[in-house]
């Protein structure tokens, strides 16, 4: 029997597409920067047709290689993926193709936008808050099987409350590594947040994961990026900040990002929670105490010492004084009795 010749549409970029553009039950408002000159697609902020008080946004992907294979990420796990809750962490829930078959993901919910744009409107102790908030998220995200594959400062959002939200298209099962056929998928990301071994093939772990957030930190903190020609400055003025800081605070976090990033896995910092407690050390912040340790009272500060005399003297003069009305009570009934005439 001979195969049919299916022809399928060649690679494009996503088109823009315009306001109010129906896919499925959504209709599309704008388009959101998201500051990737090299991304794989577009996003929009979307209202459902029917329950317009619910809002969503899309990706819109380019017909390519990386597409496809996002596509292909989301069918294979999008059933275990739903199960992942997390108030910064949102998941697709929704998928399709445009008429002019680019495919697209629906992530319900109201997400903010795309955190690069507005990077350089944030002081620096800012951007590791937010740093700290998405590793956190990602100790939940680890504890229930998945980790961040590829990290894409596209997919970290600023929500309308000011929080981190990761729009979590590069999420991924933690890969068996006892299984010699569970690699893991791996769609590929910008090469500043790849890992050295990822680039020879190995599989996603938490300790890659730990390079792209120590590439990711150095965006937000330096201002820096990869080029062809190598470390660059960033178009807008994230990085201005770095001078400004002490001595000690740039050698401590130059020391904090080159352990997150170090070349070897066995190196680097232990897992997105260390990298929280390490950020948090750096802003001044005590790490979250173990639920199993007792909380240790404050320690109080000792008062002066005539004011700890004050204090007893007048605590001394109202027991003579309450001593001295209870002698009187005692001693006036006896006395009357006395003046009383015998009968």
């Amino acid at each position: 029997m001979r195969m049919p010749n299916l022809s399928l549409p060649p690679p494009a970029a996503a088109a823009p597409l315009e306001e109010g553009q129906a896919l499925g039950v959504w209709r599309l408002i704008r388009p959101l920067p998201d500051g990737e000159q090299a991304h794989a697609g577009q996003w929009y902020s979307a209202r459902h047709a029917l329950a317009t008080e619910q809002q969503a946004a899309v990706l819109v992907l380019d017909r390519s290689d990386q597409g496809a294979g996002v596509m292909l990420r989301y069918a294979d796990q999008a059933g275990d993926l739903a199960k992942l809750q997390h108030p910064h962490i949102a998941v697709p829930s929704d998928s399709g193709v445009t008429p002019d078959a680019h495919p697209y993901l629906i992530l319900e919910g109201t997400h903010g936008e795309p955190l690069l744009p507005r990077l350089e409107q944030l002081e620096l102790r800012e951007r590791v808050e937010l740093l700290v908030q998405l590793c956190e998220a990602l100790r939940t995200a680890h504890q229930q099987g998945w980790l961040l594959a590829e990290i894409d400062p596209a997919m970290i959002w600023l929500d309308p409350e000011g929080n981190v939200r990761l729009m979590g298209l590069g999420l991924t099962r933690i890969p068996d590594p006892t299984d010699p056929f569970d690699r893991g998928l791996s769609l590929g990301a910008s090469p500043a947040f790849i890992a050295p071994e990822r680039r020879n093939g190995e599989p996603p772990s938490l300790a890659s994961e730990v390079y792209g957030l120590g590439a990711l930190c150095r965006v937000f903190v330096c201002g820096w990026e990869d080029t062809p020609k190598g470390l660059a400055p960033l178009r807008s003025g994230a990085g201005q900040q770095w001078p400004r800081l002490k001595e000690a605070q740039r050698t401590k976090l130059d020391m904090l990002l080159r352990a997150a990033m170090a070349e070897s896995p066995e190196l680097r910092t232990r897992g997105a929670e260390g990298l929280a407690d390490e950020l948090r050390e750096w802003l001044g912040l005590s790490p979250p105490r173990s639920a199993t340790a007792p909380a240790e009272p404050a320690p109080t500060k000792p008062a002066a010492w005539w004011k700890r005399w004050l204090w007893l003297g007048a605590a001394a003069g109202l027991g003579l004084l309450a001593m001295a009305a209870r002698v009187a009570d005692t001693a006036e009934p006896t006395a009357s009795s006395q003046s009383q005439p015998h009968g």
